[in-house]
């Protein structure tokens, strides 16, 4: 969760689960404790040649794996590198397998005709101009000091609906929450007590974010235990947003005007859990901010900590399983038909894509309650998204582009909105966000003279496009690219509307990803980029654990904590110290404010 880092409990609870995960493990006679209680001496950092695209793009090879390796992690998502990093400072010697051909996953950016355009990293929050803060203290681990960010200004996000005869109802949120209450309380005169009650439940739910967090560590009877021991703590993430909200106002308008930011995360007000909600509007206290030469530098700077650590980063490294032994320990990977062993594994890729892809056959009854855990509705993600990539020609100030995002809806019924929109592939979308990563990054001008880029997204449902997943990329056939060709059309169409100084003669690049282009690049699973639903029976269950039934394998990533590069960082840090119990002191440092 992005406001995880900003919430004192975390350290508490975190360090609970360690201390009870530590207490457990060192019970069990396993390789995996052996290797614990084994620490390799650090050693001393190496001299990092290559550049930073090189870094990035480094092409999987035997000759290149390291020898003797402690940890394999699967993904280069923002998860996986800050598992690898964390455990390369404690000495341990890391690899980290990526099947895309550039590590950084939704922090990588790619470049069109000229253009370059960012994929997963939009904006984020919590004072990273403040070295004193948690999420930048998180970076500045991470990456060695390498990232500095761009403040994106007063406005983080506007939130427009357009009536049919064309008026506009415009909602800004500046990421003051007082503010916003009183911008709420002005335009809903009757219903102050409701808007007070709704934010003292925002504050409520922060307080018990870190517990959450802290459980994900902890064996499974433990979680449970505490699940029943706390209820109460747990009341914000068992229910839905709609259902919190409900009790306090009957208006529509005022639920869907405080859930505008829904989609952050990708669950409607009638599936998420209101702690979610609660994160994102807690997240982006302080406003919106963005890492300065883009994205991929956050992962070119983690690569780089991780290489001077002695540890790898590989692509084109397709996991086709992991490898566990007759006592249902992991004990490496197998790339491309050669085995590549290791003390521990962790993987990052989501726990769909482990528990029904990577477990070997002869292994499946040990997650077979996870993946039938998996199978329910509730759990799942409800849609994917779609991304169109506008390159053109243009100043951003005479453009009047700006540096805040813009969400459009066709109604404040969000639920309704996404049902409609569900229907059919020609029914109106549910929401577009627009965002310009070319206004926000100050180097963007330098780096891409006379150049803008845009981004439009709007849902995109697996079942829309299921039919094409099995034909070739880039060859899917005429019915896929007719499918593409509209909804370009119709996203280009929100766009220049919305901004009517641009024009289609400027454009030199027009691009459509669709929820398959999600599962092949970013190796989602039906395209579905926040990983599992963010609803309440995603609290109530095991699968997302950082621990998994298979001895020495770990999961991380948006699974274990929640969508966002801050949840999944922190899930990256999580895994780390319960690999190696000595970072517990790095964790509380990091999320202790002022220190």
């Amino acid at each position: 969760m992005e406001a995880v880092s900003q919430n004192p409990t975390l350290v508490t609870a975190a360090a609970v689960g360690l201390l009870l995960a530590a207490y457990f493990t060192q019970s069990e006679p396993t390789a995996q404790n052996a290797a614990r209680k084994q620490p390799r001496a650090v050693p001393k950092l190496v001299d990092v040649t290559l550049t930073d695209d090189e870094l990035i793009k480094q092409g999987f090879a035997t000759k290149k794996v390291p020898e003797n390796i402690d940890v394999i992690v699967i993904g280069s998502g923002i998860s996986g590198l800050t598992t690898a990093v964390a455990l390369a400072k404690q000495g341990k010697r890391v690899l980290v397998l990526e099947q895309h051909d550039v590590a950084g996953g939704n922090n990588h950016t790619f470049e069109e005709k000229g253009y370059e355009f960012d994929t997963g990293l939009h904006y984020l929050g919590g004072h990273l101009d403040d070295k004193k803060w948690p999420n930048r203290k998180l970076f500045d681990y991470i990456s060695n000091d390498g990232v500095e960010f761009q403040h994106l200004g007063e406005i983080v996000d506007k939130a427009v609906t357009t009536f049919a005869d064309g008026s506009r109802d415009e909602v800004i949120f500046s990421g003051d929450l007082d503010e916003f209450k009183a911008t709420l309380k002005a335009r809903f005169p009757g219903e102050h007590g409701a808007i007070d009650a709704y934010f003292k439940a925002i504050v409520e739910a922060r307080r018990n974010l870190g517990i959450t967090v802290g459980l994900q560590t902890c064996p499974t009877w433990a979680r449970s235990l505490f699940r029943y021991w706390n209820a109460p703590k747990f009341k914000y993430y068992l229910k839905t947003v709609q259902e919190i909200a409900s009790t306090l106002t009957t208006n529509q308008d005022l639920i869907g005007i405080l859930n505008y930011c829904w989609a952050d995360y990708g669950d409607p007000p009638g599936r998420s859990a209101f702690a979610m909600n609660s994160a994102i509007l807690n997240h982006y206290r302080g406003g919106g901010y963005y890492p300065i030469g883009g994205p991929s530098v956050i992962a070119k700077k983690v690569t780089r900590a991780i290489e001077a650590h002695g540890g790898k980063v590989l692509v084109r490294a397709p996991v086709e399983t992991i490898l566990v032994d007759a006592s249902g320990a992991a004990y490496g990977v197998r790339v491309k038909g050669k085995d590549i062993l290791a003390k521990m594994v962790v993987s990052t890729v989501g726990a769909p894509a482990t528990y029904t892809k990577l477990i070997p056959e002869a292994h499946s009854r040990r997650v077979a309650h996870l993946v039938k855990d998996l199978a329910d509705p509730a759990l799942q993600s409800c849609s994917s998204v779609m991304s169109l990539f506008v390159g053109f020609k243009g100043d951003a100030k005479e453009l009047d582009l700006p540096t805040y995002n813009i969400w459009k809806f066709p109604s404040w019924d969000h639920q309704a909105n996404m049902d409609a929109n569900k229907t059919s592939p020609n029914a109106p979308d549910a929401f577009y966000f627009l965002s310009f990563s070319s206004a926000k990054d100050p180097t963007y001008a330098t780096r891409y003279p006379g150049k803008q880029c845009g981004l439009v997204t709007a849902p995109n449902f697996y079942e829309h496009v299921e039919q094409f997943k099995d034909e070739r990329v880039k060859r899917r056939g005429d019915a896929y690219e007719a499918l593409k060709a509209m909804w370009t059309e119709r996203l280009l169409k929100v766009f220049l509307d919305e901004f009517p100084k641009v024009t289609r003669e400027s454009i030199e690049v027009l691009d459509l990803g669709t929820a398959l282009t999600n599962d092949y690049y970013l190796g989602t699973t039906r395209g579905a980029i926040y990983g599992l639903g963010h609803t309440p029976a995603r609290y109530a269950s095991d699968v997302t654990s950082v621990r998994s039934p298979i001895t020495n394998l770990f999961l991380s990533g948006q699974d274990t904590v929640s969508a966002g590069i801050i949840g999944s960082a922190t899930a990256g840090l999580l895994t780390a110290a319960l690999i190696d119990p000595a970072l517990k002191a790095t964790l509380q440092a990091i999320f202790t404010r002022g220190k």
